[in-house]
This record gives C-alpha cells, sequence and structure tokens, in this order.
C-alpha cells in the first residue's frame, strides 16, 4: 500500500543527512579564521588563500570572492564592460540571476531555448538570436551539468562573443576534462550554503584569464577602487559595490575546498546510479549525462511523463500525484523554476529599473515584449520537472547507495508496483483544480 493511502514508507525519517557534510576540520578551519581577522583589513588572509585554491583547481589565471554567486556573475558581466544597449544570450530555464546579473549592467537579456536532454542553453538555436547588439553568451551549467562548450566557443569565436560561464550549480563537474570554472572566458559561480561547494552562508567566486577583467573585477568588487599593493586609493574609477566575502564564509569554503574531487565523485556516483535505476520505471524520465562530462547533480531533475502510462491528463495533476506519493514514502521531492525566465513577473512587466529601464532608455533595440511561450523545451520541462538535491535531499556524502537504492525503491513503488492508485490520487488531484 502507498504510504499516502496509509502504508508504511520506504525511508525513515533520519534517512537523508543534510548538506553540507560538516567535519572537524571545517571548524578548526572558521576557528583559525576567526582568530586571523583581527585586526580587520582587507584584503584578509582566508579571502586570499581562497582565491589561490579555486584558481588552481579551475585552472583560471585569476580568481576573485565574491559575497554571492550573483555578485560574481554581476562581476562577470560588468568585468567586460558591457553595458547600456548591449544584448546578452541566456537560457530560458535557469535560476533567475543568470538573467538579473545583464539587467544590473544596464544590457537586456535574449533569451534561448534550451536542449530537452541536457536543459542546458541549445546551440542550434543561438544564432537566430544574434543581432549586431549581441556580445556575449551566459552558459548555464545547470543541475550540476556542464553546457556544451564546444559548440558553444565555435559560435563566439564565429560572431566574436564572449562566453560567461554561469557555474553556480556544477562546483566539481568536468568537461572534457577540464572543470568548472574556467569553461568560459569569464566565470561566477555561487558558494551558497546549498551548493556542491559550500560557504554555509553566502558567497561566489569569479574566474578568468584576461588581466584586464580580473581588473575591472577587483574594481566592481570594492566601490569602483583599487588597492595597490596595502594601498587603498580612494578614488572609484567606475561604477562599483560592496561584493567583499566574508572571512569565515572563505574559510569555511577553503577547506570544503580541499574535499570536493572527493564529494564530487560520490555526488556522480550517487545520481548517475539512480538515473541508471530509474531507466525503464513509467511515468518519469530521468536526466541523461552526455559523453565527455560528468554530473554532480546539485540536482537531479526527474520528468513527469503520464502520456507514458496512457494517462490523458493534465501534466500539472500527475506532478502533483507522483510528489505527493513519493513525499508521503520519504522522498523530499519539489519543484523548481515553474516558469521560463522570461515569464516572470520582471520581464513580463519589463519594469526593470522604473519607466522600462534598461529596454526604454535609448540605447536598446525596440523590444518585443518577452513571450514565454517562444520557449517550447523549457516551457515543458518547467510543466513536467521535480526535483532532489540541494541540502535536504542531497545526493553529497555522506549520502550513498543505500539512499539512492530506498530512492530506487520509492520510484518503483509509486510509479510501477501501485500505478493504479497513482492513477486514482491524479484523478482527484485534477477533479479538484
Amino acid at each position: 500500500m502507498l504510504a499516502i493511502n496509509g502504508g508504511t514508507p520506504v525511508l525513515d525519517e533520519d534517512a537523508i543527512a543534510p548538506w553540507p557534510e560538516v567535519t572537524d576540520a571545517d571548524r578548526d578551519a572558521v576557528l583559525r579564521a576567526l582568530d586571523r581577522s583581527t585586526p580587520w583589513r582587507w584584503p584578509l588572509e582566508d579571502v586570499q588563500e581562497l582565491e589561490a585554491a579555486w584558481a588552481e583547481h579551475s585552472g583560471a589565471r585569476f580568481a576573485v570572492a565574491a559575497n554571492s554567486g550573483t555578485a560574481a556573475l554581476h562581476m562577470a558581466v560588468a568585468a567586460t564592460s558591457i553595458g547600456p544597449g548591449d544584448e546578452v544570450l541566456v537560457p530560458a530555464d535557469t535560476f533567475l540571476a543568470s538573467a538579473t546579473c545583464v539587467l544590473q549592467a544596464n544590457a537586456v537579456p535574449v533569451f534561448v531555448d534550451v536542449d530537452p536532454a541536457t536543459y542546458n542553453i541549445d546551440p542550434t538555436k543561438i544564432e537566430q538570436h544574434i543581432t549586431p547588439r549581441t556580445r556575449a553568451i551566459i552558459a548555464v551549467d545547470l543541475n550540476g551539468l556542464p553546457a556544451d562548450y564546444d559548440a558553444l566557443h565555435a559560435i563566439a569565436d564565429k560572431h566574436d562573443l564572449i562566453v560567461i560561464e554561469d557555474g553556480a550549480q556544477a562546483h566539481g563537474a568536468t568537461y572534457r576534462g577540464r572543470p568548472v570554472g574556467s569553461l568560459g572566458h569569464l566565470a561566477g559561480c555561487s558558494l551558497n550554503g546549498s551548493k556542491c561547494l559550500s560557504a554555509l552562508s553566502e558567497g561566489g567566486l569569479f574566474t578568468t584569464d584576461n588581466e584586464r577583467w580580473h581588473q575591472n573585477a577587483l574594481r566592481v568588487l570594492m566601490f569602483g577602487d583599487e588597492i595597490r599593493g596595502k594601498t587603498r586609493e580612494y578614488n572609484a574609477r567606475i561604477m562599483g559595490w560592496n561584493y567583499r566575502l566574508h572571512s569565515l564564509a572563505a574559510a569555511f569554503a577553503r577547506s570544503q575546498l580541499e574535499r570536493l574531487p572527493a564529494m564530487s565523485q560520490v555526488r556522480s556516483t550517487n545520481g548517475d546510479y539512480l538515473a541508471k535505476s530509474l531507466m525503464g520505471v513509467p511515468g518519469i524520465r530521468p536526466p541523461t549525462v552526455p559523453d565527455g562530462s560528468t554530473h554532480v547533480y546539485f540536482f537531479f531533475p526527474a520528468l513527469v511523463e503520464p502520456e507514458a502510462i496512457g494517462l490523458d491528463v493534465d501534466v500539472e495533476a500527475f506532478r502533483l500525484a507522483v510528489k505527493a506519493a513519493l513525499r508521503a514514502e520519504g522522498v523530499p521531492l519539489d519543484e523548481w523554476q515553474r516558469v521560463p525566465v522570461p515569464g516572470q513577473t520582471l520581464f513580463q512587466e519589463m519594469r526593470g529599473y522604473g519607466r522600462g529601464c534598461p529596454w526604454t532608455c535609448g540605447h536598446s533595440a525596440t523590444q518585443t515584449p518577452y513571450d514565454p511561450d517562444a520557449y517550447d523545451v523549457a516551457t515543458d520541462i518547467c510543466r513536467r520537472r521535480l526535483v532532489l538535491g540541494s541540502s535536504t535531499s542531497s545526493f553529497g556524502p555522506p549520502n550513498g547507495m543505500r539512499l539512492m537504492n530506498e530512492y530506487a525503491e520509492a520510484f518503483h513503488k509509486v510509479l510501477a508496483e501501485h500505478q493504479a492508485d497513482l492513477v486514482d490520487l491524479t484523478m482527484r488531484f485534477a477533479a479538484a483544480d
């Protein structure tokens, strides 16, 4: 019997260890940083050590730590001097910050549909959106899987564009043997507490090989000002912000980075195993990983397919039924990004900074209102997607094969063994709509 109907759940309440896994080494690192941070001065040693370690890990020439992944992405856009009148291509299915970092530079996001297999920006649909105003492509490594960078760089080289990597969900993943963090000309990654590389609170990492962009990023980080040696000029050269990272967050992230390769291997093994276990389970489509890439499963996206079990019903009703039934079994499935980004109110109403800027400020081309229905694949993914991962159902250690087997057992129970009960539950949701 399904747990939602009174049966015994597959998973116990304490089956899932939360993320991040905090060790004594992490605690010691934070305490050392506390002792080192007085007197306060910038840049702090722990921040510098994190920057050096991330540059070494990613293979980038320069790294700058910031106080969020959103800040790091904005630094990447601003560092290239993208500004009013410029357009930047962004995948239609991503987290909002992948697009608002463009707005923060007074530039205009232009959305591109995503690939139905990888859920990342679809290279075959990019060129139709390129105009004389296009300056860059933001490539998001969504869910923990790197985008198709060979194809993206070929397009960028052809049209003289910049590739900005949004690696917020994919620390530790690789593309053709190269690590996330240096797959674009610049990159911004998040250290949010839930991420695969965590600062426990908030944080971000900017990387590039370009010295001028690195210098610009440092100015954006700190009020447009510069620190040369140990002397601050107190002379804002460009528009800047206060994006500096807290030393305790830097210390925690630096300690976690020591274990990132091992943690990433666990994540990849867990996710690949569960995806293989769910192949052939009716009504659900597990993620796939292209040859040459590794996936670290910040999210494990599963798409519901009622038509696969012959059920002619609204997809939303089936999704709600699958979610409710599996949550009752102890599997904390949830929804994520319910509409493509261009369907969010910010873009539908095009208020921007007020009075429609940056779209109506005299520098941008005439803009057609954003139509979320123009992105068929992204719209379909958003309608069907359920996710595991993040902090509360993490694929990272100490979670391992025991948990993956229990997840798989619960999916089989709900979607295969008790399919008739799931159909009944779906019909109840459909009738209540």
